[in-house]
């Protein structure tokens, strides 16, 4: 198991196996912006964790031929800017979880699947009480490359919630799989945004999207609450089974977030 502390030039590596590689660079220092490089040679797990200050940071992730990740990452406080590339070799795999409690967030996350048979699952799972996008370009460069693109937002009190997700597969690039799940649960008046994009130049590819934003379903609060659970209580319960879905790291950490919303 490894573990991060994402902190700017500070970033560091407090737990290691060995196999993977950290380097820390400063991109702009007028911008404070910091380069970030991790090298994934073998099979692993990774958490990383961001806590209580601001962030400007480009991570680069690199996973060698054949290697599978387990990524897990928290992310509390702040107001961040981050740019991710994941660089996907042959036949290599990770699964990305992601649990976000912050101020704001403005991420660009691009996914190069370059390799033969290459993978990615990635789940994300934040609260949104301020302002928050997430843009996604995922390359499928390598024939038989699968992603599997979910993202899950509650957005309350002044938030504001953007996902724009484009998959892209060229001509003879066959036997991919392209998937994208997008869900906003929009508890304010705010405006939400979903924008799910497939360019698809092959016949040969599986490509799906879902996007969906709304509220609590009146149904189930009734059903809740006709069965002695006050409102709030019944709120949580929906956001619980919400969020909570589909993940399985942070997973108290992210009903602590809840409870402190819908006490």
């Amino acid at each position: 198991m490894n573990k991060i502390i994402l902190d700017g030039k500070n970033t560091r590596l407090i737990e290691s196996d060995g196999f993977l590689k950290l380097d820390v660079l400063d991109h702009e220092k007028s911008l404070e912006v910091t380069d970030i490089k991790i090298d994934i040679e073998k099979d692993t797990d990774l958490y990383i964790e961001t806590s209580g200050k601001d962030e400007k940071d480009n991570i680069i992730i690199n996973v060698y031929p054949k290697a599978k990740v387990n990524l897990y990452e928290f992310k509390t406080l702040g107001t961040h800017k981050f740019q991710y590339t994941y660089n996907m070799d042959k036949e290599s795999e990770i699964h990305v979880e992601k649990v976000y409690d912050i101020n704001s967030n403005n991420e660009m996350t691009i996914m190069n699947l370059n390799g033969e048979k290459s993978k990615i699952d990635y789940v994300l799972k934040t609260v949104s009480e301020s302002n928050e996008k997430y843009n996604f370009l995922v390359y499928h460069n390598g024939k038989n490359s699968i992603s599997n693109i979910i993202n899950n937002g509650v957005n309350i009190l002044d938030g504001t919630l953007e996902f724009n997700v484009s998959g892209f597969v060229n001509r003879g690039v066959t036997g991919c799989d392209v998937n994208q799940d997008n869900r906003i649960l929009n508890l304010t008046r705010n405006f939400c945004v979903i924008e799910p994009n497939l360019f698809i130049d092959e016949y040969d590819v599986v490509a799906n999207h879902a996007a969906h934003i709304g509220t609590f379903s009146e149904d189930s609060i009734f059903y809740l609450m006709s069965r002695g659970i006050d409102q709030k209580t019944a709120e949580n319960l929906l956001t619980k089974g919400f969020l909570l879905k589909g993940i399985t790291k942070y997973t108290d950490e992210l009903s602590e977030i809840i409870n402190k919303y819908w006490r």
